[in-house]
């Protein structure tokens, strides 16, 4: 946060070799929504074009029911062939494995790249293993059905009858269920899997699955059923409760009564020598090879699973055969995988959000019509997609050794050669659009269940919004009670409570609601209404992001400490703490000391010189500046704007991030201008009231 920078970034070289996986969950919520943001996922009629092309050229003729899914083993080869072919493709992975299952059987399984960029040996989709992420989720759903089967448990029980006494915080008089669980509508508060759960030191022993459950089980903040957010704590205790009825460790059941009768033996929850020895290495920005890492708890039931391109066919043949494996045996009864395939939850019919295990098409308006389920995962260094077209009897797996979205080029290349025919179920059906009065019901922003991001949604015209997020603007036309699209034809669905007031939408982040923010928020005894900062503050206690009780004074005008400050600003990012030792010697006992090291981890902050932070000083304007400018432009989220005059004052180090955030407006009524120059009072301590105009205003479209 000052000009001692080179002394403490020397100090940082331990964490910087584990690859910032402290900010991993915010990078990966962010940047690869894809699990879930939608206008990222949009292809124009290049891409389209390109693997037609590339399949005349090879000279393969596609066969006359090639528009009703894949059916010749050639064919397909051959389309896939000329899809990783492309430039494009090749520019996003290195190393990529894809297979195609069609009528319960593998149809062509191969691997394209090099696995070692140094050797140049190529991938081998048979044996060469992958992390799948949270495809995991999947089998760890899988599991549960069995055991639904058995009559073990029921999709109805309440959790707290697997928790060995436990009583879930709950305010609301519905108790979360199995079934809750499998859908991911608890309405459990965010948990992410915290830094030091990626251990990159073999030496380092984890902790055990149930001290993972209980050390951050999260309380239930709406009620349970009646929103949807995706959930890697709901998917790591339904992994627990598989242990606690089995009698069997987690890894142990599902390798004993899922991978072993289908045949998965190069599949595995943990990270052993011998499936390690076969991964295909990850590299880093500068072409070095990601270390294998392990993870505390040894076995993540929502992410943790290392597979294969070819034993991925063999779970996705089961699927597709009512849940037999090829030589009979049956993991799965038909009405299982009929519920793994049937979606559970909608916030709309048209927009679906989960079955019991899987969750909508990563692109929606891509689906050619067809029923789709699919299954995205995204872990340090690796991505993959599972898709099913259960009417089609034809399933879809795809990994790669990077974080990007070439598994959504591939899926959109996939539905538009297959599909052609099909369209989009997002076409314009003759619905008599609303007027504007009736409209304004929608408006007002939203946010995010999952990573907090604001949605502002305003009336433009009759049957038309303008719907506004931190990276785009988009005008949708109404083509349904409580369902719009865009000009893209992306789909965007509200739903309204029992009385009709709307309560959420789901758009750019596919796999979570946005929450409708009250228009008129609870008050503090010295921030009512008519505070000229009531709209920053309130917002953000209303969004969680204020502990202070509603009840007591505020106390606007007190200055933050520097640790006070990173501890709310992780908490909005959702960036868990760190476990590690700290790096300052003074933050060793400060109550924000696993605060402050995740935020170093991430590459955020430094200290003050000589080893030091002064967590407790209050932290000056500049300081708390540069810390928003380093993560908006290091995301991509904001670019840098260096266009505003400053009035003398800022140091030379936050020169442009305080120029930066001036320019983007993050800022109350506290700055002020005076012939085209802006006074940011740089020098000052940040007060409470100016930290939630500076925060919320992060937070706001651009």
């Amino acid at each position: 946060m000052n000009q001692d920078k080179n002394k403490d970034r020397n100090r940082n070289t331990g964490s910087k070799a584990r690859y910032k996986s402290g900010i991993l969950t915010v990078m990966l919520m962010l940047t690869l929504v894809s699990e879930g943001t939608v206008h990222a996922q949009q292809s124009g009629p290049s891409d389209r074009i390109q693997p037609v092309r590339q399949l005349a050229a090879l000279n393969i003729a596609a066969s006359a029911d090639v528009q009703n899914g894949p059916r010749d083993a050639k064919e397909a080869g051959a389309f896939l062939d000329a899809f990783f072919a492309r430039e494009d493709i090749k520019e996003k992975a290195g190393a990529a494995v894809v297979t195609v299952v069609q009528d319960g059987k593998t149809l062509v399984t191969k691997g394209y790249g090099v696995k070692d960029i140094t050797a140049k040996s190529v991938v081998d989709a048979n044996k060469d293993t992958f992390r799948i992420g949270s495809v995991s989720k999947v089998f760890t759903a899988a599991a549960m059905m069995q055991l639904v089967e058995q009559g073990k448990i029921s999709l109805q029980d309440n959790i707290e009858k697997y928790l060995d006494g436990y009583a879930v915080t709950n305010p609301f008089d519905t108790p979360v269920t199995i079934g809750n669980l499998l859908t991911h509508t608890t309405g459990f508060e965010v948990r992410e899997p915290a830094d030091a759960s990626y251990l990159f030191d073999p030496a380092q022993k984890g902790v055990s699955l149930k001290e993972s459950i209980y050390a951050v089980f999260p309380p239930v903040v709406r009620k349970p059923g009646t929103s949807y957010m995706y959930d890697n704590f709901a998917s790591r205790l339904q992994g627990y409760i598989v242990q606690q009825v089995s009698g069997e460790p987690f890894g142990s059941y599902v390798d004993k009564h899922l991978f072993k009768p289908l045949g998965m033996n190069s599949s595995s929850f943990s990270v052993t020598p011998e499936l390690a020895g076969r991964l295909v290495p990850s590299y880093d920005g500068e072409g070095k090879a990601i270390p294998v890492y392990g993870f505390s708890p040894g076995e993540w039931p929502e992410g943790s699973m290392i597979s294969t391109a070819s034993d991925m066919a063999r779970f996705m043949e089961a699927m597709l055969n009512g849940g037999r494996a090829a030589d009979g045996t049956e993991i799965l009864s038909p009405e299982s995988v009929k519920a793994m395939s049937s979606y559970q939850m909608a916030i709309h019919p048209d927009l679906p959000d989960t079955t019991y295990g899987f969750e909508s098409p990563v692109i929606p308006s891509g689906t050619k019509g067809e029923h789709v389920i699919s299954k995205g995962g995204d872990i340090l260094g690796y991505s993959s997609l599972l898709w099913i077209l259960p009417d089609r009897r034809t399933g879809v797996f795809v990994s790669y050794n990077s974080n990007q979205d070439l598994r959504n080029d591939l899926f959109t290349a996939f539905m538009n050669h297959y599909y052609a025919g099909g369209q989009s179920p997002y076409e314009p059906t003759g619905f008599e659009a609303q007027s504007s009065e009736l409209l304004t019901r929608f408006e007002g922003l939203y946010s995010d269940l999952r990573i907090k991001l604001l949605t502002q949604v305003e009336v433009t015209g009759n049957g038309t919004l303008m719907v506004s997020d931190m990276f785009s603007h988009h005008q949708l036309k109404q083509i349904g009670e409580l369902l719009f699209v865009d000009e893209e034809g992306n789909p965007l669905a509200f739903k309204a409570d029992s009385e009709g007031h709307i309560t959420y939408l789901k758009y750019s982040n596919l796999y979570s609601y946005a929450a409708k923010i009250p228009e008129k928020p609870a008050e503090f005894p010295d921030v009512t209404a008519d505070h000229p900062y009531a709209g920053y503050i309130l917002s953000l206690k209303s969004l969680g992001f204020l502990t202070e009780n509603l009840s007591e004074a505020f106390l606007p005008e007190q200055t933050v400490s520097r640790g006070a400050f990173i501890h709310t600003f992780n908490t909005i990012w959702s960036i868990p703490g760190s476990s590690n030792p700290p790096l300052f010697k003074d933050t060793e006992h400060s109550p924000y000391r696993q605060d402050i090291q995740a935020a170093v981890e991430a590459g955020m902050l430094n200290g003050t010189g000589s080893g030091m932070f002064e967590p407790d000083r209050p932290i000056l304007r500049e300081e708390a500046a540069v810390i928003i400018y380093r993560l908006l432009t290091g995301t991509g989220i904001r670019v840098p704007d260096s266009a505003a005059v400053l009035a003398p004052g800022t140091s030379k180090w936050a020169a442009d991030a305080v120029r930066s955030i001036v320019s983007w407006k993050l800022y109350g009524p506290e700055v002020t201008e005076s012939d085209g120059m802006f006074d940011y009072g740089s020098k000052r301590a940040l007060n409470k009231q100016e930290m939630a105009a500076l925060l919320f205003r992060m937070l706001l479209p651009q």
